[in-house]
């Protein structure tokens, strides 16, 4: 059991060497701040507060230490959870924690300090709240000092968490820039291959007007998976969207002589509402790909749901025979990751299956 303990704190220390380091720094030269204006103010004064525990070098290792752990609790614990809305409840009740705990601990110092005082308490002693008061204690250590330490770790989880997102979309524009450096060198000329369609559906029309159509359909489709409809932030409208879902689901039934058993429904409350492209249709494609869609019984079943600030998008699908279970693995670990770039924790996607069943649950913010 020891040893695991130990292994636990070396991974501890190990993963979050730099956080400490950092915060250790800070807490130095905080205190070290602290110490000075104290002394410049009142010399005789500034060497009783911070030698009143257990001798100066003592007392002041202890205080860097307490700082170390109270910002690292507060930053990482309390604060950045509660910015990014995961586990309120959990937060709160480690701000509770961490106040009692430091309440507690710095009264039995402050308890020791006024036993074992080698200065008149009197010295020190203010008109309105003597030194040697509890409510003296109360104002520095219950309200003072912990609200310094509360708009330091405020201050230092804005930077972290400002760090996090450039990161994040520094990410995003690299995976950007690289997926569309790598459409560029695979694709036809958009040019040619729309002129090549327009001249296949002339050709057809007249013979086939349904093979003509589809031709029409399968040009809109990799028009829109071209990404020329997505605005300056790399969105793009709602119904431009659900078009194109609509499309793929065409041109499915088309091919398949339209046996397959689709059961597609919509309410969309805010039409001008913009999204991330090609995330919808990828949870599609997937049931296409992986599902068995030729069972009445079981058919695909697609929910697309708005209003004002959240998209909902529902997909369940039967498992097509001699399917492997993680056969949906990939596609979703990229779908995944792209959710994180774009969304962070404001989105969820939950997924459920059974030995013959297959579905998704995607909820995303959506900007008017």
């Amino acid at each position: 059991m020891f040893i695991q303990l130990f292994k636990s704190v070396a991974r501890f220390f190990k993963h979050n060497r730099r956080r400490l380091i950092i915060l250790t720094l800070l807490s130095i030269l905080l205190h070290g701040a602290l110490f000075f204006f104290s002394y410049v103010s009142n010399p005789e004064r500034a060497i009783y507060d911070f030698s009143g525990r257990f001798g100066i070098v003592t007392d002041t290792l202890l205080s860097v230490l307490e700082a170390v752990i109270t910002y690292y609790v507060s930053i990482f614990y309390v604060i950045l959870p509660l910015m990014q809305k995961k586990g309120k409840r959990r937060a709160l009740f480690a701000a509770f924690i961490l106040y009692v705990a430091k309440m507690g601990i710095n009264y039995w110092f402050y308890s020791i300090s006024q036993r074992e005082s080698r200065y008149e308490l009197k010295v020190f002693s203010t008109i309105v709240i003597p030194d040697d008061s509890i409510y003296w204690f109360l104002l520095w250590h219950g309200i003072i000092f912990y609200l310094a330490d509360l708009i330091i770790s405020f201050s230092v989880a804005l930077m972290v968490e400002w760090i996090r997102k450039s990161k994040q979309q520094i990410i995003l524009e690299k995976q950007k820039a690289e997926a569309e450096l790598s459409v560029l060198k695979h694709q036809i000329n958009p040019h040619f291959l729309f002129n090549s369609l327009s001249f296949i559906h002339s050709k057809i029309f007249k013979i086939d007007e349904e093979a003509a159509q589809s031709v029409l359909i399968l040009a809109d489709i990799m028009r829109y998976a071209l990404g020329k409809n997505e605005d300056a932030s790399g969105r793009v409208n709602i119904m431009e969207e659900v078009t194109h879902i609509k499309n793929v689901i065409e041109i499915n039934q088309r091919r398949n002589s339209y046996r397959l058993n689709i059961v597609y429904e919509e309410n969309i409350k805010n039409q001008s509402a913009s999204i991330a492209p090609l995330i919808l249709i990828t949870l599609v494609e997937n049931a296409f790909k992986h599902g068995d869609l030729r069972d009445k019984e079981h058919p695909l079943l697609i929910n697309l749901h708005t209003n004002e600030r959240e998209l909902s998008f529902y997909i369940k699908n039967k498992k097509g025979k001699g399917i492997k279970e993680l056969s949906h693995g990939i596609g979703l670990q990229n779908i995944k990751q792209q959710l994180n770039l774009l969304y962070g924790e404001n989105h969820t996607l939950s997924l459920e299956e059974d030995p013959n069943t297959f579905d998704v649950l995607l909820k995303i913010p959506i900007n008017s």
